[in-house]
């Protein structure tokens, strides 16, 4: 019988999403560029604030949340925007580029 890891649950995903938390967190309130591959494969940089904490105007329901999804205001467009943390290529923080590879 084959095994199924969920996502949400695979050590290597939990790890990825600690390190990306952790690399935002030490941001401050220092801009973060953000490089990651969008559902339909295409690719996407955005540049955000962590410390923005504008109100998000919508209805959506949190709790069907899912804690691998970042919802940021990128900065040049100053909307907001989200990325799912197991689609992260790269993070740049503080002029040091970390590079997602797996």
């Amino acid at each position: 019988m084959q095994q199924v890891h969920s996502l949400l649950t695979d050590p290597m995903t939990s790890q990825r999403l600690e390190r990306i938390r952790s690399l935002i967190a030490s941001a401050g309130s220092t801009y973060v560029s953000v490089q990651f591959t969008k559902k339909d494969g295409s690719h996407r940089q955005l540049t955000f604030n962590p410390a923005d904490h504008n109100d998000i105007k919508g209805t959506g329901d949190v709790s069907k949340v899912d804690e691998n999804i970042f919802r940021v205001r990128d900065n040049s467009k100053q909307q907001w925007r989200s990325f799912d943390a197991r689609r992260v290529i790269s993070i740049k923080v503080r002029g040091t580029t970390t590079e997602f590879n797996d």
